[in-house]
């Protein structure tokens, strides 16, 4: 399928990715890691720093590679499709997308290490639920104490590095917040993809000067875009989940037999598989189509809210269907079937679940509809 041709560079990523990928990852890297400290392997995110992953966005002053986006969309659908743990759009994306966008010295030096693989970023932003795109913040910092609450923040463990988005008076900022810094509560949650997430009270926690990255305008358009990628580079990881489970459950297909026949014999269940997969490949197309636009400049898009309702979507079904597929034998916990659902889980609720985005892309729709009127 043309629309699906890779670039050079994407085409030696994904063959970078399959390689790693293929022989250390997928259901038993996950089965190795979800009941780790930190929900995901150090290791294997230093080897994703070493292989220029990590800093894929960040400028190559800070050790990155600086390169375009559709690389670490391309690394994101492989991601996916191992279902990994380790916090690629988290940290990668929108934690680097933050870090770039800054000449602070102290984002450069957190940059050089995310990029290294040598640390975990994240990003705190959300406060409340079912929130997409850039909220109005209240989470205050006031004469150099932050005080507040966010909920909701991924892919968190004691020696994550924390960026905070926040109010200083009128003005949006980004700070970097030390992880055990005296007066930050976190409560951590272990979630259905096996990593961390956690709620976060700042009971007057000092941020010095220099740990302040961005500031007004600048931090407003930063992490308007970072989430924007972040969504574009979810909705890629969902995909590739997705594409994964149905090559699974049809290799399952063929080999389970049911009155005399494998079960990839009987038309009414080729004829559910075809649907999947056809439902797959609008996906697929409807991420790229996100990412074309995010490039063009629009960052809440009608395209991209449509990209992440329909990857999340059809994630999910594909999750329903294998099960279903699999019979009993799918709901225990040694079948890897499993895994890809309580993933698929995770990832479409993540920024926004499909629902959320439908009702994003409506309201978007309507908007450039009253401008042309």
């Amino acid at each position: 399928m043309g629309w699906r041709t890779d670039d050079e560079l994407q085409q030696m990523l994904r063959e970078s990715a399959l390689h790693v990928l293929g022989a250390e990852g997928g259901p038993a890297h996950f089965r190795a890691v979800r009941a780790s400290e930190g929900g995901f392997d150090p290791a294997t995110w230093a080897q994703m720093g070493e292989l220029g992953w990590a800093g894929i966005l960040l400028p190559e002053a800070a050790g990155g590679s600086e390169l375009a986006f559709e690389g670490a969309l391309t690394l994101a659908e492989e991601l996916g499709r191992a279902i990994a743990p380790e916090p690629f759009v988290s940290s990668a994306v929108i934690a680097a997308t933050l870090l770039a966008a800054s000449q602070v010295p102290a984002a450069l030096e957190l940059a050089r290490s995310l990029a290294s693989g040598v640390c975990s970023v994240t990003l705190a932003w959300q406060e409340q639920r079912a929130t997409i795109g850039l909220p109005t913040f209240t989470v205050q910092l006031d004469n150099g104490l932050l005080r507040g609450a966010k909920r909701y923040v991924p892919a968190w463990h004691d020696q994550t590095a924390l960026l905070v988005a926040a109010r200083d008076g009128a003005d949006t900022v980004v700070v970097i917040v030390d992880a055990a810094a005296p007066g930050l509560v976190a409560t951590p949650h272990r979630l259905t993809d096996g990593t961390i997430g956690a709620d976060i009270d700042f009971q007057g926690v000092a941020v010095n000067k220099d740990a302040v990255i961005l500031r007004g305008a600048g931090a407003d358009a930063a992490l308007d875009l970072a989430l924007a990628r972040g969504t574009v580079a979810l909705s890629a990881q969902l995909e590739g989940l997705a594409s994964a489970l149905w090559h699974r459950t049809l290799d399952y297909m063929r080999q389970r037999s049911q009155f005399g026949s494998n079960l990839s014999d009987f038309q009414a269940l080729r004829h559910r598989m075809v649907d999947l997969f056809s439902e797959i490949e609008l996906s697929g197309a409807s991420w790229r189509r996100a990412a074309k636009n995010l490039a063009g400049g629009a960052t809440w898009s009608p395209t991209l809210h449509a990209a992440k309702a329909r990857c999340s979507q059809v994630a999910q079904d594909m999750g329903r269907w294998a099960i279903q597929y699999h019979g009993a034998f799918g709901y225990t916990d040694e079948a890897d079937v499993g895994l890809y659902v309580h993933t698929a889980l995770r990832w479409s609720t993540w920024l926004g679940n499909a629902t959320s985005h439908r009702r994003k892309a409506l309201e978007a729709h309507r908007r450039e509809r009253d401008l042309n009127v």
